[in-house]
């Protein structure tokens, strides 16, 4: 696979204020790491400054996507798959904002709202607004202003200020403090158990080192785990099973990414790259995707999506490269349920098209064509709803909101 040309970044869903004219950006909260976690691309500036297409034009027709499943680069033989492309019935844009608001969208945890940070008057408050898939173009709703709620999951609220982190119970408000000292927490499928990461960020990043930690879900027996140079967390995989990151040595150029088992300590690794970036693990914890750039080993570049038990590994075709996040089921997903929506990084391209992977059966599916449906988004901001069920982007051409409705899986 040649070399890729262009760098993706991870952009975390970030605390913004947006008066649909303009922002500023207030404290940042840490939140959970969870589904919704999203990778980005970095596109091109002289991308976004052109005039895009409205999302009315029809552009011409473009072909379907590609991707070629290759033999991981591990010193294990795995077993290969060769995605197919097959259409999609026509996914229909509908905008749900006006006015140029706002950017930055979120989901209600019912997935029926979206949510996004703004002031939308002097005499109005600063907070959360939201607008229901079900009410298009309506005026935004007040919601709350705890802008915490903005990282929160469905299910929990994790406050971090100072050196006290607290977990708060959503259905009935119940609060506790766990020890973690500041520090956002991971909480296992099961919420039995959360897990941390302590690092000595002070220090220059090569002499950074790691601790992991773990504790029972109410705080208690809470101990250190694991060491980490220049290492983190990353989520859960299952009940007893940790994603870490680490080097070697702090001298080490190679990072690697593991599977960490928590009954023996064990670790499964699943890659190892010097500049591997982007992991995000799978609703199911059963696949983790990555991504690799400008290896000395052309056959390590690209974007990657790989089994955590570390038996299969996909790599997907330049024109699959891009943005892209996994798409949630409206329970905890199975392996077999796992999709992941791309957005294809293509320079010169008026417009966007979304398209899906079963990692299980190297499927590849188109569920946009610009000819059908012209979108673009701006500045890679687009979220999936919790219940997967949705897609909301802020439209390039007119910087508002429009919602997408994905279609069965």
């Amino acid at each position: 696979m040649k070399m890729i040309t262009v760098v993706a970044a991870v952009v975390l869903l970030a605390m913004a204020l947006t008066a649909c004219g303009g922002n500023a950006e207030p404290a940042a909260v840490a939140s959970p790491a969870a589904a919704t976690a999203a990778v980005q691309v970095a596109e091109a500036a002289a991308n976004d400054a052109t005039t895009p297409a409205a999302p009315a034009s029809v552009p011409t027709e473009t072909p379907q996507p590609t991707a070629t499943a290759t033999t991981p680069p591990t010193a294990t033989p795995t077993a290969t798959v060769t995605p197919t492309a097959t259409p999609e019935p026509a996914l229909q844009a509908m905008q749900l904002t006006e006015g140029g608001c706002c950017t930055q969208p979120f989901w209600s945890p019912d997935s029926q709202e979206v949510r996004f940070i703004d002031m939308p008057a002097a005499d109005q408050p600063v907070g959360i607004w939201g607008v229901s898939v079900d009410a298009p173009l309506a005026a935004p709703q007040f919601v709350t202003e705890r802008l915490e709620e903005s990282t929160a999951s469905p299910r929990y609220l994790i406050e971090t200020g100072g050196d006290v982190t607290v977990i708060e119970r959503r259905s009935d408000g119940e609060r506790w403090t766990v020890p973690a000292g500041g520090r956002n927490v991971l909480i296992s499928p099961d919420e039995t158990r959360i897990a941390w990461t302590v690092t000595n960020s002070d220090a220059p990043s090569s002499d950074q080192v790691t601790t992991l930690w773990l504790a029972n879900f109410d705080g208690s027996e809470a101990q250190q785990i694991a060491t980490l140079p220049r290492g983190g967390l990353s989520g859960w995989i299952n009940n007893d099973t940790l994603l870490i990151s680490g080097r070697d040595s702090q001298e080490a150029r190679e990072q690697y990414l593991a599977a960490y088992d928590l009954a023996d300590g064990t670790r499964t690794e699943l890659v190892r790259a010097e500049r591997l970036r982007g992991q995000v693990l799978s609703p199911s914890g059963g696949w983790l995707v990555y991504y690799v750039t400008f290896d000395a080993d052309p056959a390590k570049n690209g974007l990657w999506v790989v089994r955590t038990d570390g038996g299969q590994s996909i790599q997907l075709g330049d024109d699959l490269f891009g943005s892209y996040q996994w798409r949630p089921c409206a329970q905890r997903c199975a392996p077999e349920e796992d999709r992941l929506i791309i957005v294809p990084l293509q320079i010169d391209a008026p417009l966007h098209r979304l398209v899906e992977l079963n990692p299980a059966t190297g499927e590849v599916r188109q569920l946009t064509d610009p000819a059908v449906t012209p979108f673009k988004i701006a500045n890679g901001d687009w979220r999936i709803s919790p219940d997967g069920r949705y897609v909301a982007f802020v439209e390039s051409s007119d910087r508002n909101i429009w919602v997408m409705k994905l279609g069965e899986r």
